[in-house]
Protein backbone atom coordinates (compact mmCIF):
# COMPACT_ATOMS: atom_id res chain seq x y z
CA UNK A 1 0.00 0.00 0.00
CA UNK A 2 1.70 3.19 -1.46
CA UNK A 3 1.36 5.90 1.91
CA UNK A 4 -0.87 9.08 1.70
CA UNK A 5 0.27 12.50 0.27
CA UNK A 6 0.38 15.14 2.65
CA UNK A 7 -2.54 17.07 3.60
CA UNK A 8 -2.71 20.69 1.38
CA UNK A 9 -1.74 23.39 3.38
CA UNK A 10 -4.00 25.55 4.48
CA UNK A 11 -5.74 28.09 1.99
CA UNK A 12 -5.86 31.58 2.17
CA UNK A 13 -9.52 33.08 2.71
CA UNK A 14 -10.21 36.35 0.72
CA UNK A 15 -13.20 38.85 0.59
CA UNK A 16 -13.81 41.75 -1.63
CA UNK A 17 -15.75 43.96 0.53
CA UNK A 18 -15.65 47.27 -1.41
CA UNK A 19 -13.04 49.12 -1.12
CA UNK A 20 -11.06 46.77 0.79
CA UNK A 21 -9.81 43.45 0.60
CA UNK A 22 -9.83 41.07 3.87
CA UNK A 23 -7.48 37.92 3.28
CA UNK A 24 -5.61 35.17 5.49
CA UNK A 25 -5.68 32.32 7.23
CA UNK A 26 -7.90 31.98 10.66
CA UNK A 27 -7.76 28.56 12.50
CA UNK A 28 -8.30 28.76 16.27
CA UNK A 29 -5.32 27.59 18.04
CA UNK A 30 -3.27 27.04 15.29
CA UNK A 31 -2.45 30.20 12.99
CA UNK A 32 -4.49 33.65 12.60
CA UNK A 33 -3.11 36.29 10.26
CA UNK A 34 -5.85 38.87 8.61
CA UNK A 35 -4.72 41.32 6.07
CA UNK A 36 -6.44 44.68 4.97
CA UNK A 37 -3.81 45.24 1.87
CA UNK A 38 -5.31 48.88 1.16
CA UNK A 39 -4.61 50.14 4.82
CA UNK A 40 -1.06 48.29 4.89
CA UNK A 41 -1.91 46.17 7.86
CA UNK A 42 -1.94 42.76 9.22
CA UNK A 43 -3.73 41.86 12.24
CA UNK A 44 -1.89 39.32 14.23
CA UNK A 45 1.03 37.06 12.88
CA UNK A 46 0.34 33.53 13.34
CA UNK A 47 1.80 32.65 10.37
CA UNK A 48 3.76 34.70 7.91
CA UNK A 49 2.12 34.01 4.30
CA UNK A 50 3.81 35.73 1.06
CA UNK A 51 0.99 37.71 0.90
CA UNK A 52 1.35 39.49 4.51
CA UNK A 53 5.19 40.28 3.64
CA UNK A 54 3.32 43.40 1.71
CA UNK A 55 1.94 44.97 4.84
CA UNK A 56 4.49 47.45 6.50
CA UNK A 57 2.68 46.90 10.01
CA UNK A 58 1.86 44.31 12.16
CA UNK A 59 -1.20 45.24 14.76
CA UNK A 60 -1.00 42.56 17.25
CA UNK A 61 -4.16 41.43 19.18
CA UNK A 62 -2.41 39.64 21.92
CA UNK A 63 0.62 37.36 22.17
CA UNK A 64 -0.76 33.38 21.97
CA UNK A 65 1.59 31.48 19.82
CA UNK A 66 -1.03 31.27 17.23
CA UNK A 67 -1.02 34.90 16.77
CA UNK A 68 2.30 35.16 17.40
CA UNK A 69 4.50 32.38 15.87
CA UNK A 70 4.70 33.94 12.33
CA UNK A 71 6.14 37.18 13.63
CA UNK A 72 10.30 36.99 13.62
CA UNK A 73 10.21 35.22 10.44
CA UNK A 74 7.71 38.01 9.08
CA UNK A 75 10.45 40.81 10.13
CA UNK A 76 13.04 38.31 8.67
CA UNK A 77 11.62 37.97 5.27
CA UNK A 78 10.91 41.73 4.71
CA UNK A 79 14.46 42.78 5.17
CA UNK A 80 15.94 39.26 3.35
CA UNK A 81 13.52 40.00 0.53
CA UNK A 82 14.16 43.92 0.62
CA UNK A 83 10.66 45.05 0.53
CA UNK A 84 9.63 48.55 0.91
CA UNK A 85 11.54 51.97 0.51
CA UNK A 86 15.24 52.40 0.93
CA UNK A 87 16.19 54.35 4.60
CA UNK A 88 19.45 56.61 4.12
CA UNK A 89 21.78 58.60 6.09
CA UNK A 90 21.01 61.48 7.06
CA UNK A 91 24.44 62.93 6.63
CA UNK A 92 25.24 61.40 3.15
CA UNK A 93 21.81 60.28 1.98
CA UNK A 94 23.23 57.09 0.98
CA UNK A 95 20.95 54.26 1.85
CA UNK A 96 21.66 52.82 5.19
CA UNK A 97 19.27 49.71 5.07
CA UNK A 98 17.37 48.65 1.98
CA UNK A 99 14.02 47.51 2.95
CA UNK A 100 11.17 48.74 4.71
CA UNK A 101 11.90 47.68 8.56
CA UNK A 102 8.35 46.09 9.36
CA UNK A 103 6.77 47.82 12.46
CA UNK A 104 4.72 45.91 15.05
CA UNK A 105 2.54 47.63 17.46
CA UNK A 106 1.48 45.56 20.33
CA UNK A 107 -0.08 46.30 24.29
CA UNK A 108 2.34 47.60 26.24
CA UNK A 109 3.02 44.58 28.48
CA UNK A 110 4.26 42.63 25.45
CA UNK A 111 6.84 45.09 24.13
CA UNK A 112 9.89 44.01 26.53
CA UNK A 113 8.69 39.96 26.11
CA UNK A 114 9.03 40.76 22.04
CA UNK A 115 11.91 42.37 22.32
CA UNK A 116 13.30 40.10 24.43
CA UNK A 117 12.33 37.44 21.87
CA UNK A 118 13.47 38.78 18.64
CA UNK A 119 17.24 38.98 20.61
CA UNK A 120 16.91 35.78 21.50
CA UNK A 121 17.52 35.04 17.31
CA UNK A 122 20.40 37.04 17.04
CA UNK A 123 23.17 34.13 18.67
CA UNK A 124 21.46 31.53 16.69
CA UNK A 125 21.60 33.05 13.43
CA UNK A 126 24.42 35.17 14.08
CA UNK A 127 23.23 38.33 13.16
CA UNK A 128 20.38 40.93 13.91
CA UNK A 129 17.50 41.43 12.07
CA UNK A 130 15.97 44.82 11.93
CA UNK A 131 12.59 45.57 13.62
CA UNK A 132 10.28 48.06 15.16
CA UNK A 133 7.90 47.09 18.62
CA UNK A 134 5.95 49.84 18.91
CA UNK A 135 3.47 49.84 22.45
CA UNK A 136 0.28 51.11 22.00
CA UNK A 137 -1.66 51.91 25.09
CA UNK A 138 -5.61 51.06 24.88
CA UNK A 139 -7.30 54.72 23.67
CA UNK A 140 -3.56 55.52 21.51
CA UNK A 141 -2.94 55.77 18.41
CA UNK A 142 -0.80 54.85 15.42
CA UNK A 143 -0.84 56.79 11.73
CA UNK A 144 -1.09 53.98 9.05
CA UNK A 145 -1.83 56.53 6.10
CA UNK A 146 -2.69 60.29 5.71
CA UNK A 147 -5.72 61.06 7.45
CA UNK A 148 -6.29 56.98 8.99
CA UNK A 149 -4.92 55.48 12.06
CA UNK A 150 -5.00 52.61 13.92
CA UNK A 151 -6.64 53.13 17.01
CA UNK A 152 -6.01 50.86 20.14
CA UNK A 153 -8.82 49.37 22.36
CA UNK A 154 -8.52 47.36 25.27
CA UNK A 155 -10.45 44.03 25.05
CA UNK A 156 -10.73 40.95 27.66
CA UNK A 157 -9.01 38.04 27.25
CA UNK A 158 -7.14 35.57 28.86
CA UNK A 159 -4.11 37.41 28.55
CA UNK A 160 -3.39 41.93 27.88
CA UNK A 161 -5.04 41.98 24.39
CA UNK A 162 -6.40 44.39 21.80
CA UNK A 163 -8.77 45.27 20.04
CA UNK A 164 -8.18 47.78 16.67
CA UNK A 165 -9.95 49.95 14.70
CA UNK A 166 -9.02 52.26 11.63
CA UNK A 167 -10.28 55.40 12.03
CA UNK A 168 -10.37 58.17 9.11
CA UNK A 169 -10.62 61.84 9.82
CA UNK A 170 -12.11 64.30 7.60
CA UNK A 171 -12.99 68.05 7.74
CA UNK A 172 -16.74 68.75 6.77
CA UNK A 173 -18.12 72.31 6.54
CA UNK A 174 -20.20 72.98 9.77
CA UNK A 175 -24.09 72.73 10.11
CA UNK A 176 -24.38 76.43 10.34
CA UNK A 177 -22.17 77.16 6.88
CA UNK A 178 -24.17 74.76 4.75
CA UNK A 179 -26.18 77.65 2.68
CA UNK A 180 -23.64 80.44 2.92
CA UNK A 181 -22.15 81.10 -0.59
CA UNK A 182 -18.50 80.19 -1.37
CA UNK A 183 -17.59 83.68 -1.77
CA UNK A 184 -18.61 84.27 1.48
CA UNK A 185 -17.14 81.30 3.13
CA UNK A 186 -13.59 82.33 1.62
CA UNK A 187 -14.33 85.73 3.47
CA UNK A 188 -14.83 83.70 6.97
CA UNK A 189 -12.28 81.17 6.83
CA UNK A 190 -9.68 83.93 5.50
CA UNK A 191 -10.96 85.94 8.72
CA UNK A 192 -9.79 83.15 10.84
CA UNK A 193 -13.49 81.43 11.49
CA UNK A 194 -13.42 77.99 11.65
CA UNK A 195 -16.11 76.85 9.10
CA UNK A 196 -15.06 73.20 9.92
CA UNK A 197 -14.58 70.30 11.87
CA UNK A 198 -13.27 67.00 11.84
CA UNK A 199 -14.96 64.33 11.80
CA UNK A 200 -14.21 60.22 12.67
CA UNK A 201 -15.19 57.54 10.77
CA UNK A 202 -14.57 53.98 11.45
CA UNK A 203 -13.19 51.79 8.47
CA UNK A 204 -12.58 48.27 9.98
CA UNK A 205 -12.42 47.19 13.05
CA UNK A 206 -10.86 43.77 14.37
CA UNK A 207 -12.16 42.26 17.69
CA UNK A 208 -8.90 40.02 18.29
CA UNK A 209 -9.70 36.88 20.41
CA UNK A 210 -11.80 38.23 23.16
CA UNK A 211 -14.85 37.71 25.40
CA UNK A 212 -17.89 40.16 24.94
CA UNK A 213 -17.90 43.30 26.68
CA UNK A 214 -19.07 46.99 26.80
CA UNK A 215 -16.02 47.62 24.05
CA UNK A 216 -17.62 45.71 21.41
CA UNK A 217 -20.51 48.51 21.06
CA UNK A 218 -18.49 51.48 20.91
CA UNK A 219 -18.65 53.63 17.86
CA UNK A 220 -15.69 52.17 16.36
CA UNK A 221 -17.50 49.09 16.20
CA UNK A 222 -21.34 49.78 15.89
CA UNK A 223 -20.53 52.25 13.22
CA UNK A 224 -17.20 50.66 11.02
CA UNK A 225 -17.99 49.88 7.59
CA UNK A 226 -15.92 46.38 8.08
CA UNK A 227 -16.02 44.49 11.09
CA UNK A 228 -13.76 41.76 11.57
CA UNK A 229 -14.81 39.54 14.39
CA UNK A 230 -13.61 36.24 16.29
CA UNK A 231 -15.94 33.94 16.78
CA UNK A 232 -14.37 30.37 18.02
CA UNK A 233 -17.64 28.47 19.23
CA UNK A 234 -20.79 27.29 17.27
CA UNK A 235 -22.10 24.41 19.22
CA UNK A 236 -25.24 25.25 21.43
CA UNK A 237 -23.35 22.75 24.60
CA UNK A 238 -20.37 25.16 24.00
CA UNK A 239 -21.32 28.38 26.12
CA UNK A 240 -19.34 27.61 28.91
CA UNK A 241 -16.41 26.57 27.37
CA UNK A 242 -16.78 30.10 25.46
CA UNK A 243 -16.70 31.45 28.55
CA UNK A 244 -14.08 29.51 30.46
CA UNK A 245 -11.74 30.71 27.41
CA UNK A 246 -13.08 34.19 27.14
CA UNK A 247 -14.32 33.91 23.22
CA UNK A 248 -17.21 34.77 21.51
CA UNK A 249 -19.93 32.39 20.64
CA UNK A 250 -22.49 32.85 18.07
CA UNK A 251 -25.02 33.27 20.24
CA UNK A 252 -22.83 36.56 21.53
CA UNK A 253 -22.36 37.88 17.65
CA UNK A 254 -25.77 37.49 16.57
CA UNK A 255 -26.69 39.83 19.93
CA UNK A 256 -24.06 41.95 18.49
CA UNK A 257 -25.12 42.29 14.97
CA UNK A 258 -28.17 43.95 16.17
CA UNK A 259 -24.93 46.82 17.10
CA UNK A 260 -23.34 46.82 14.59
CA UNK A 261 -24.38 48.49 11.40
CA UNK A 262 -21.17 47.26 8.98
CA UNK A 263 -21.70 45.91 5.91
CA UNK A 264 -19.57 43.17 6.03
CA UNK A 265 -19.09 41.45 9.13
CA UNK A 266 -16.29 38.77 8.24
CA UNK A 267 -16.08 35.76 10.96
CA UNK A 268 -12.45 34.00 11.94
CA UNK A 269 -11.07 31.92 14.53
CA UNK A 270 -13.25 29.14 14.13
CA UNK A 271 -11.76 25.58 15.11
CA UNK A 272 -11.32 22.76 13.04
CA UNK A 273 -13.99 20.77 15.48
CA UNK A 274 -16.18 23.15 13.97
CA UNK A 275 -16.87 22.27 10.08
CA UNK A 276 -17.42 25.01 8.02
CA UNK A 277 -20.95 23.83 6.34
CA UNK A 278 -22.21 23.23 10.26
CA UNK A 279 -20.59 27.06 10.61
CA UNK A 280 -22.88 27.93 8.33
CA UNK A 281 -25.87 26.53 8.98
CA UNK A 282 -25.83 27.71 12.54
CA UNK A 283 -25.34 31.20 10.93
CA UNK A 284 -28.71 30.85 8.78
CA UNK A 285 -30.29 29.83 11.64
CA UNK A 286 -29.85 32.61 13.82
CA UNK A 287 -28.58 35.40 11.80
CA UNK A 288 -32.07 36.19 10.32
CA UNK A 289 -32.03 39.24 8.05
CA UNK A 290 -28.37 40.06 9.10
CA UNK A 291 -27.10 37.01 7.29
CA UNK A 292 -26.46 38.33 3.82
CA UNK A 293 -23.82 40.64 5.61
CA UNK A 294 -22.13 37.80 7.35
CA UNK A 295 -19.47 36.05 5.86
CA UNK A 296 -16.49 33.30 6.93
CA UNK A 297 -13.23 34.16 6.42
CA UNK A 298 -12.51 30.43 5.31
CA UNK A 299 -15.90 29.45 3.59
CA UNK A 300 -13.74 29.43 0.63
CA UNK A 301 -16.61 27.94 -1.63
CA UNK A 302 -19.05 30.56 -1.06
CA UNK A 303 -16.47 33.20 -0.99
CA UNK A 304 -15.72 32.12 -4.45
CA UNK A 305 -18.99 31.99 -5.81
CA UNK A 306 -19.69 35.39 -4.11
CA UNK A 307 -16.71 36.97 -6.25
CA UNK A 308 -17.40 35.54 -9.28
CA UNK A 309 -21.15 36.83 -9.11
CA UNK A 310 -18.77 40.53 -7.87
CA UNK A 311 -16.91 40.39 -11.34
CA UNK A 312 -19.67 39.30 -13.52
CA UNK A 313 -21.35 42.20 -12.17
CA UNK A 314 -18.76 45.00 -12.61
CA UNK A 315 -18.32 43.53 -16.12
CA UNK A 316 -22.00 44.03 -16.62
CA UNK A 317 -21.43 47.41 -15.54
CA UNK A 318 -18.44 48.13 -17.99
CA UNK A 319 -20.45 47.15 -21.25
CA UNK A 320 -23.34 48.44 -19.81
CA UNK A 321 -21.57 52.08 -19.43
CA UNK A 322 -19.65 51.22 -23.16
CA UNK A 323 -23.14 51.22 -24.56
CA UNK A 324 -24.10 54.15 -23.31
CA UNK A 325 -21.23 56.19 -24.21
CA UNK A 326 -20.88 54.16 -28.02
CA UNK A 327 -21.50 56.52 -30.53
CA UNK A 328 -25.02 56.00 -32.11
CA UNK A 329 -25.06 53.57 -35.13
CA UNK A 330 -25.62 55.28 -38.50
CA UNK A 331 -29.06 54.90 -39.78
CA UNK A 332 -29.67 52.70 -43.44
CA UNK A 333 -30.20 55.00 -46.06
CA UNK A 334 -32.86 54.14 -48.45
CA UNK A 335 -32.62 52.56 -50.89
CA UNK A 336 -32.42 54.15 -54.48
CA UNK A 337 -34.80 53.73 -57.10
CA UNK A 338 -33.67 51.25 -59.78
CA UNK A 339 -34.39 53.71 -63.02
CA UNK A 340 -34.92 50.70 -65.11
CA UNK A 341 -37.73 49.33 -63.48
CA UNK A 342 -39.67 52.58 -63.31
CA UNK A 343 -43.02 53.47 -64.94
CA UNK A 344 -44.67 56.59 -64.91
CA UNK A 345 -48.09 55.17 -66.45
CA UNK A 346 -47.61 56.74 -69.75
CA UNK A 347 -44.70 56.81 -72.79
CA UNK A 348 -42.82 59.99 -72.55
CA UNK A 349 -42.93 62.15 -75.69
CA UNK A 350 -39.47 62.19 -78.13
Amino acid sequence: MLPSPPAREGQLGFLYCPPYRVQGISVAGEQTVVQVPELDVCFDMGQCTRASLSASVVALSHAHMDHIGGLPYWFSQRHFQKIGAETHQPDTGQPAVRGSVGKCVCHPELEAPLRAMLRAWEPLERQRTPSEIIPLAPESEFQIKNNISLRAIETSHTVPSLGFAAVERRSKLKEEYRDVPQDRLRELRHAGTEITSLVEIPLVAYTGDTEPGEFLVRNEFAKAKIVIVECTFFEPEHRARASTGKHIHVEDLVRLLHVWEAESVVIVHASRRTTIPYARERLQKLCGEHLPRVHLLMDHRMNRMRYEAQVAAAQALVAEREATLAPPAPQALPAAPDLDEQSSGAESTP
